[in-house]
């Protein structure tokens, strides 16, 4: 994820700014919208962010320059043929209970984010319903891992299953669907 800003200083960002999500959370809910249909030409996004981290007021330059890379990022990485979408987390440095934080937060963000723009849950897929249930349980998952081999394992299976579901997601539903072409 080398076109997103070092985490740690996204999170001083956002604190300085007075936006108390993580990092984690803000990609996830950028990931969410895009992921349920959001134009990718759309700008719409920075006035949903407005709305959900920032009481509906104006964000300030560094932080639209911050979700615009973001932003492009995920749209970049999402339309990648080589699946290169990768989740915005704490890095392997830090402690597997921040990683696991991490991952709840994104998730929960991911499930904001396609829930503002996804209206019709009745009209999923039997796939996108069954990625919107394990989420929800993931959003509860217990975090307090230990720092071991296995529990390591564990965590970055769940984080490989996030991150292919969310492109199996944008597959079904965000992808710009080609104009039918019609034979006169």
């Amino acid at each position: 994820m080398s076109d997103l800003p070092d985490y740690q200083k996204a999170q001083l960002l956002l604190e300085k700014n007075e936006i108390f999500v993580s990092p984690a959370e803000a990609h996830g809910v950028i990931s969410g919208l895009l992921a349920c249909g959001l134009s990718i030409d759309d700008k719409e996004y920075l006035g949903l962010l407005s709305d959900v981290f920032n009481d509906g007021l104006a964000f300030s330059k560094d932080l639209k320059q911050f979700f615009g890379t973001i932003y492009k990022q995920v749209v970049e990485s999402f339309n990648d043929e080589a699946f290169a979408f990768d989740l915005f987390l704490p890095s392997d440095d830090e402690t597997l209970i921040d990683q696991a934080n991490g991952l709840v937060s994104w998730v929960a963000g991911f499930m904001l984010g396609f829930g503002l723009k996804q209206k019709d849950y009745g009209k999923l897929s039997a796939d996108v319903k069954e990625v919107i249930s394990d989420f929800s349980e993931i959003t509860r998952l217990d975090t307090m891992f230990d720092e071991t081999e296995e529990d390591s394992q564990a965590l970055h299976e769940v984080i490989e299953y996030v991150r292919v579901s969310a492109l199996l997601c944008f597959a079904e539903l965000g992808k710009e669907k080609a104009p039918k072409k019609t034979l006169h």
